[in-house]
């Protein structure tokens, strides 16, 4: 018998006091995977709690009882020049917290791993020092395998791509979207790409997934992704985040849902298999 699942894809902004509008957003969405990007986790005490997304996830969705958390890297406050349409744009989480990308699941996660595409995993106490060494800003795709029934499984990955200013994608950006697609077909069973991949649709990184995966975003033009408010909401198409699924995975309905949650929007999905 078929079944139908629905997953939740967000970057819940690691910047964002937004812990009572994520709960109620997994509310409303009663989510069975939620695939999240920018979660922290508490490391020091002293860190804020309005900053640490991974525990409001946990009490408001108990249900999703396996999870898998990723950590890209150990930070206490972020510092950098022209980011997010500031000159100097600098924030202070009170205390070190770890961020990273975080998949809960109502279905057993039979394994899963972290793959950085960009940089290693980093306690970072300086960032002076790291803003000498442009593309170092750690990024991984994160892959759960869920049983979704007996001998009925589905491959996740969860993705927070390398960041670039004006969204059209390096070599480096393309080299990690081939990536994704190995990581894909190591299994014979659907898979499920999804996340804030930080480029615009047409670029020549995502095309290598558009090749063998179908483009949610594309197939039911989806013109943004990204509030209004967003420094580059004048383009035609501000969308920066995707899911792509296997060819043989029903799509039952998709939607980007249209909210202030986050300074993305969460994307939607429910699927037959």
């Amino acid at each position: 018998m078929n079944k139908s699942v629905k997953l939740l894809s967000l970057n819940i902004s690691i910047f964002h006091k937004n812990n009572e509008a994520i709960s109620q957003l997994l509310k409303e969405t009663n989510p069975d995977i939620v695939c999240f990007q920018e979660v922290t986790r508490k490391v020091d005490e002293s860190a804020l709690d309005t900053y640490i997304s991974k525990n409001a996830v946990d009490r408001v969705m108990p249900e999703l009882s396996y999870s898998f958390f990723a950590p890209n890297w150990a930070l206490r406050d972020f510092r950098q020049k022209n980011f997010h349409g500031e000159e100097n744009f600098e924030h202070d989480f009170g205390g070190f917290i770890e961020y990273g990308n975080y998949i809960k699941s109502r279905y057993k996660i039979i394994q899963g791993k972290s793959i950085f595409v960009q940089g290693e995993f980093s306690y970072l106490t300086d960032w002076e020092s790291f803003s000498k060494h442009p593309g170092k800003e750690p990024r991984t795709a994160q892959i759960a395998d869920l049983e979704i029934e007996n001998s009925k499984n589905l491959r996740i990955i969860n993705y927070h791509g390398i960041w670039t200013k004006d969204k059209k994608g390096t070599e480096q950006t393309k080299s990690a979207c081939e990536k994704l697609d190995t990581l894909a077909s190591e299994v014979s069973y659907p898979t499920v790409i999804c996340g804030d991949f930080n480029l615009f649709p047409h670029t020549e990184s995502i095309e290598v997934l558009d090749e063998n995966f179908v483009n949610l975003v594309n197939k039911y033009n989806i013109t943004r992704t990204r509030p209004i408010t967003n420094e580059l909401s004048a383009e035609k198409r501000n969308v920066v985040d995707y899911i792509f699924v296997s060819h043989n995975l029903e799509v039952k309905n998709f939607e980007v849902i249209d909210c202030d949650v986050s300074d993305h929007f969460p994307l939607f999905a429910e699927f037959v298999y």
